[in-house]
Order: C-alpha cells, then sequence, then structure tokens
C-alpha cells in the first residue's frame, strides 16, 4: 500500500510540475499590417537577394507546430530583427486567418501570403513549418525543416549575430 501511495504522490508531484502555475501567458501588444501581399517564388528570391541576411518562416494557422513556433520567433525578431531580416510566408491560409494568428502571436516582422506548392518546392520541402536561414547575398545557409525551438535558435545565435 505505501509503494501505491509514494507512486500516486510521484504522480501528482510531477502533474502539478508539468501543468505550470496555471498564470495567462502575459498577452502581446503589436502592429500588424493592413494588408498581407502574394508572393511568388520569384518574388521572394528577389528580396533574399536584395541583400541583408534573413530568417525566412513558412508558417499557417491551422498548423499546431507553427503556433508552438511562433513566440519562439517572435522573441528571436525582437533580438536579431535589426540585423537580420526575418520573413514570414504563410502557406495556403486565407487572409483573416493569417491576420489573427500574427495578432495573436505578436509577429511584426514582414509576413506574405503563398499559395504552398511552389514556394516550398523551391526549398525541397513538403511540410509546414520550415525555416529557411540565408547569408547576405541571398544564398541558402540552411533550411530547417520542422519547429524551431530555443536550442535549435540558440544554434544559430553566434550565427546570426554574425550575418548582420
Amino acid at each position: 500500500m505505501r509503494k501505491r501511495l509514494a507512486a500516486l504522490g510521484t504522480v501528482v508531484a510531477l502533474l502539478t510540475v508539468a501543468c505550470g502555475s496555471g498564470e495567462e501567458p502575459e498577452p502581446v501588444s503589436v502592429t500588424v499590417p493592413d494588408t498581407l501581399e502574394w508572393i511568388t517564388p520569384e518574388e521572394l528570391t528577389g528580396k533574399l537577394s536584395a541583400g541583408g541576411a534573413a530568417v525566412v518562416n513558412f508558417w499557417a494557422s491551422w498548423c499546431g507546430p507553427c503556433r508552438a513556433e511562433a513566440p519562439v520567433l517572435r522573441r528571436a525578431h525582437e533580438e536579431y530583427g535589426e540585423k537580420v531580416r526575418f520573413i514570414g510566408v504563410a502557406v495556403d491560409d486565407a487572409p483573416a486567418d493569417a491576420f489573427a494568428f500574427m495578432e495573436s502571436h505578436g509577429i511584426a516582422f514582414e509576413n506574405y501570403l503563398s499559395e504552398g506548392n511552389q514556394m516550398m518546392a523551391q526549398f525541397e520541402a513538403f511540410g509546414i513549418p520550415f525555416t529557411v536561414f540565408t547569408d547576405t547575398a541571398g544564398e541558402v545557409l540552411y533550411v530547417h525543416r520542422g519547429i524551431i525551438d530555443e536550442g535549435t535558435l540558440s544554434l544559430w545565435s553566434d550565427e546570426l549575430s554574425r550575418l548582420g
């Protein structure tokens, strides 16, 4: 009986820690643009080769992993946005849904709308989220398929600082 109580106590303790304090996240206040433009692969290539290192994130409002990585990208933009250009591309998303996503996650960096297949094929990606890191000449340094988390970002923090 004592073993069962000890095991139950351990489970309760783990659940308490895993669930957090129950505090609401701090609201984010940003200015979301009034319009989102559609972009083609060629136009994106032009923007990337116009100069400056960039982090290009492909996302959709209906994508769970995209929602999970949004706060990490927001913080990265806040930290490195003066040195590195951040661009978001909403793939196969309705403009109203993209606006709502950006507003709710505090995404203030430049974003565009795109029909997914052509844009994704350009970077040999077949799912979202994915993120492309480019150098100052617009050359692709790295394509990250999947969610960007704090660990992934910390691996690139020195590179982002150097590129800017």
